[in-house]
């Protein structure tokens, strides 16, 4: 087939569980390799995610109900999307061949999705933002993950409005990827102060423990959004994810429960580790180390059944978190890593 495109590939990611089985064999595995919560929504409302047969037959549809839920917990109407990735691939047909900026190391699938479509794709570390912006040298589209993902570090609300308001003279857009915000909501660039030339991505997957359900919510100005969607085209959701999504959002009982717990995680996990040598930063969802060697500690911790996601090439290894009752468990094998040095 001579109009065959070739294949790209794939970024990397976590959540590779039958890789490490296949690997390390059949254990009582601890999956703390994606970064999701331990803890799920389903799982602890088992009866209110069931969808009627009426509702599975007809064709999924974005219900008025659903989207007031999206503007009661977000703080203003987006268009759903299935999952973050849905939107991260289609985002960069929405715009004709420009200059895109995205920080050196973080979330794989932006430089992709963007190099793959024409766009030229340049990786700048933080500290080269900065000088660059300051100086007056700007892309048309600047991409950041906040909090970062790997490294857990978190941008200002001042800092990305300043970087917004220099992309605007310019007739620049800054996309912001907020999947880890959900449990520090203040930090959001989201509700009334959300500048018209910037893109927020939130998603269901991390903090409501639905990354299977593959639903996200893309936040813009109403043309790009409507652009967006006709890429997207129709039926993207299935009737079962529609529900979930709106059940899980009015669940203000549940979502303060998980804040809390999550809040919890991160104190107990970070306490010994937050003033060694190899801590970079951590999330309610993760915690990050740096290594010269993090495919030894990943390999150190999957012999006891720990499995974690790595990243050679920028020298880290980042943790999600576990149930509460396995939370010694985890920072026994994690203390107990070679050249770790860590104060209790």
């Amino acid at each position: 087939m001579k109009k065959l495109k070739t294949a790209i590939k794939p970024a990397a990611h976590g959540s590779d569980l039958t890789r490490a089985i296949a690997r390390y064999g059949d254990k009582d595995w601890l999956d703390l390799s994606s970064a999701v919560s331990p803890y799920s929504w389903w799982t602890d409302n088992p009866d209110d995610a069931l969808v009627s047969a009426v509702e599975s037959q007809a064709l999924p549809e974005v219900k008025e109900s659903l989207r007031e839920a999206i503007v009661a917990y977000y703080g203003e109407a987006g268009l759903p999307t299935a999952g973050s990735q849905a939107a991260i691939r289609s985002l960069p047909l929405c715009f004709d061949e420009c200059a895109v900026w995205v920080v050196r190391g973080s979330y794989g699938e932006y430089a992709l999705s963007w190099a793959m479509h024409g766009h030229h794709v340049q990786q700048k570390s933080i500290e080269d933002i900065r000088h660059s912006l300051q100086a007056g040298d700007a892309p048309d589209v600047l991409i950041v993950v906040n909090p970062d993902n790997p490294t857990g570090y978190y941008f200002s609300q001042p800092e990305l409005l300043e970087w917004a308001s220099v992309l605007e003279k310019r007739g620049g857009v800054l996309i912001c990827d907020e999947a880890f915000m959900d449990a520090t909501r203040h930090l959001s660039l989201l509700g009334e102060q959300r500048p018209d030339n910037t893109i927020v991505l939130r998603s269901l997957g991390k903090f409501f423990g639905l990354a299977g359900i593959r639903f996200g919510t893309v936040f813009a100005e109403p043309g790009l959004l409507a652009t967006l969607s006709s890429y997207l085209g129709p039926w993207g959701l299935s009737s079962l994810t529609l529900r979930l999504a709106e059940q899980a959002l009015t669940d203000r009982a549940w979502q303060s429960i998980q804040s809390d717990r999550l809040n919890g995680l991160q104190a107990q996990i970070s306490r010994p580790l937050s003033r060694s040598d190899a801590f970079v930063g951590c999330t309610p969802l993760f915690l990050t180390l740096r290594s010269e060697c993090p495919l030894v500690w990943q390999d150190c911790l999957a012999n006891q059944g720990i499995w974690t996601r790595a990243f050679p090439d920028q020298g880290l290894l980042r943790i999600g978190y576990p149930l509460s009752d396995q939370v010694s468990r985890t920072l026994d094998g994690v203390l107990a890593l070679p050249g770790l040095k860590a104060f209790h």
